[in-house]
């Protein structure tokens, strides 16, 4: 495989962490032998080693790996405190109540659902209302829920089955009164083409947000260097890099390249935090510029590090969401 950046490995956890990275051939291995294998808790930190960018040929392997390391009988820091804010808020979060102030418009009627997802609606408010906003100028009609039920990403990736097929079965239950879900989210919008559309006894279309950007109406001026998102172009989405920065482009803006590499935020911000952590110090360190004047995303998890990350690491570029950019 080529590397993308000089001396870095494309699989960032092989980067950052080689001593417990597990190849493509050692998954496989593990899913041959099954339960001739009994996972211990020393086995944590290699397959808990893994941000699910899908930079790999594995990776719903890996779902079932962490699947049977739960079985086992074996746990993680975060898995209790993760099962009890679900059952009690169906999210990731000891609590469920959206953060965001809505912008004016949004109709209480379609048959298009916006699922914006609660790391969205929760954690990262002003990145939501940019988006709807977005969305709003460009006449896209749609609505939106009072309450929504997590997508599962955070169960899936950490091994939790049962509580993982809940949210299927429940969101399942929901899509029934559209015709069309646009997602926020790659994740969810991930989980919803894969594990719940199958499900369905009506026929949903999925699409993500990618799908509706527009130049900006307005003349912009900048240097924007992009953070491209793994969880579309890994899965068989390709092209959205180039018809974002098209958009970007044609509203005025100058796109800055900047090879393209995880940011370590697939997985949330939860199990080998100390292996997201150092991805995302790495990735900054690839936006830090002179040439550079915002480092932009449009994925939530891409932003949530973004944000976080270019502030502790202090580099040069402003850190703006796609959305913003493009208002």
């Amino acid at each position: 495989m080529k590397e993308r950046i000089k001396g870095r490995k494309n699989y960032p956890t092989e980067e950052v962490d080689p001593d417990n990275f597990l190849s493509d051939n050692e998954i496989r291995k593990l899913i041959r032998k099954g339960d001739k294998t009994i996972f211990s808790q020393d086995d944590f930190d290699k397959l808990f080693n893994c941000v699910h960018c899908g930079e790999c040929e594995t990776e719903a392997e890996r779902f079932l790996i962490k699947q049977k390391f739960i079985e086992d009988g074996n746990t993680f820091d975060e898995m209790n405190e993760m099962l009890e804010y679900f059952y009690k808020f169906r999210t990731p979060y000891p609590t469920n109540k959206m953060r965001i102030k809505f912008p004016k418009g949004i109709p209480s009627e379609s048959d298009t659902l916006f699922f914006m997802g609660c790391l969205s609606t929760i954690r990262i408010p002003k990145y939501t209302e940019h988006a709807l906003q977005f969305l709003l100028n460009q006449n896209v009609d749609f609505r939106i829920l009072e309450t929504e039920i997590c997508c599962g990403w955070h169960l899936l990736a950490s091994g939790l089955k049962s509580e993982f097929e809940i949210c299927i079965s429940e969101n399942a239950e929901i899509f029934k009164k559209f015709s069309k879900v646009i997602c926020l989210c790659p994740a969810c919008y991930y989980l919803f083409i894969t594990y719940l559309k199958p499900n369905l006894t009506n026929d949903v279309e999925f699409n993500y947000i990618s799908e509706y950007i527009k130049p900006s109406k307005l003349k912009k001026a900048g240097k924007v260097g992009v953070q491209h998102l793994c969880q579309l172009m890994n899965r068989g989405k390709e092209g959205v890099d180039k018809l974002v920065d098209n958009a970007l482009q044609k509203s005025g803006y100058d796109v800055i390249d900047v090879p393209h590499w995880c940011c370590g935020g697939g997985t949330g911000w939860m199990g080998r935090t100390d292996v997201i952590e150092s991805i995302a110090r790495k990735r900054m360190s690839d936006f830090n510029r002179e040439d550079i004047d915002y480092a932009t995303t449009y994925c939530p998890s891409c932003w949530w590090i973004l944000r976080r990350f270019s502030k502790l690491c202090k580099i040069k570029p402003k850190a703006r969401d796609l959305f913003e950019l493009l208002l």
